[in-house]
């Protein structure tokens, strides 16, 4: 599910980046088993994350804020709202990617793939594979891959095998591929 200023919206991917439909529904979690992912699209576009509209402390919570400086993971995981997505589209490279980690270690990366890796930073538009190797020798092993138009990319067994990988789709379930250990799917 997403939300923006306390409303429950729709995430989607169009040519300039991420944005999201409206809805006059009012946001809130369920009270489910089940893994939930949350995306905060005040964070992700406008960069103004809103982690008290959360609950304290959910239970299988993915939450994505947006962030884009790495050192401000630190406020966000003191929220206590979840585990903290850390995606890579607007971060500002290997660095910011470093700095992040410094003050964390148990947060998902989310990678948006639409055809190939999109990101506004050269450093994480690299080939999936290379990408993923680079991010597990950092010790990364929850990765969050969201599908933008439908597609996933080809990882091989051999990477799946040592990543907790979950892709997210925008649109209907299309296929689950063989190295994701779940999805998530916005309706």
């Amino acid at each position: 599910m997403a939300h923006n200023r306390g409303e429950r919206v729709k995430p989607v991917w169009d040519s300039n980046g991420l944005n999201f439909l409206t809805s006059n529904a009012e946001f809130s979690v369920p009270d489910i088993e089940e893994p939930i992912l949350i995306m905060d699209m005040g964070g992700i576009i406008r960069n103004r994350p809103d982690p008290f509209s959360l609950p304290l402390s959910p239970n299988k919570t993915y939450v994505d804020f947006g962030l884009i400086w790495g050192e401000d993971i630190i406020d966000l995981l003191m929220s206590d709202r979840g585990k903290i997505i850390l995606p890579l589209r607007k971060l500002q490279g290997f660095d910011e990617l470093d700095a992040a980690l410094a003050y964390a270690e148990d947060i998902a990366i989310g990678i948006d793939w639409s055809q190939s890796i999109e990101s506004q930073n050269r450093d994480f538009r690299i080939d999936v594979v290379t990408l993923l190797q680079k991010l597990h020798r950092r010790g990364i092993v929850d990765i969050i891959i969201y599908s933008l138009k439908g597609e996933c990319p080809y990882i091989p067994a051999g990477i799946a095998v040592n990543l907790n990988m979950k892709v997210v789709y925008f649109t209907e379930l299309k296929h689950l591929p063989k190295w994701a250990k779940g999805a998530f799917v916005f309706e």
